[in-house]
């Protein structure tokens, strides 16, 4: 049998039974939706973390501009979590809901006078690393400069720290 006898050609020698932006445009929509789907739950994960390490930095603003407000003067060094007699009076069921709701484990503090010199929210994490640095920069973004190194909120490897000023 000769090859002119057959006339059937390779599949691989026929011309595409679609155009060819027709097809880049499926693999290019497949690609994206496959995409979306690996870093979609990295982003809501990350954004739900700090939507809840934001709320204790902001209930703990509250109350420590208000002390300063009235007594003059910033409150001694202490843990958030058990702020000792010398917040009594003020109301602190928000900063203990919001203490109670962050999904970061770690150890909250207020330090009247930081390294760099002035009061400070500081939250250390129990498992510092990439995970609570890109949510603490999340956080960043949401109150202050969106450049974790400067600005009120400071993150480092190790802490993250909002300045407090009663300006």
């Amino acid at each position: 049998m000769s090859a002119d006898e057959n006339p059937s050609t390779s599949p691989i020698l026929r011309p595409p039974s679609e155009p060819t932006w027709s097809a880049a445009t499926k693999l290019g929509l497949i690609g994206a939706v496959i995409g979306l789907g690996c870093v979609l739950p990295f982003i809501v994960y990350d954004h739900a973390a700090a939507n809840s390490v934001k709320a204790p930095y902001v209930q703990a603003r509250n109350i420590l501009l208000h002390y300063q407000a009235e007594k003059g003067v910033w409150p001694k060094d202490f843990d958030l979590s058990s702020p000792g007699e010398q917040l009594a009076g003020f109301k602190l069921i928000t900063l203990t809901e919001a203490l109670a709701g962050c999904e970061i484990p770690g150890k909250w503090t207020f330090v009247a006078k930081s390294p760099e010199g002035w009061p400070a929210i500081v939250f250390t994490p129990d498992k510092p690393g990439l995970s609570y640095e890109r949510t603490l920069g999340v956080v960043d973004g949401w109150v202050d400069d969106g450049e974790p190194s400067t600005g009120d909120l400071r993150v480092s490897a190790d802490s993250a720290s909002l300045r407090l000023s009663a300006e």
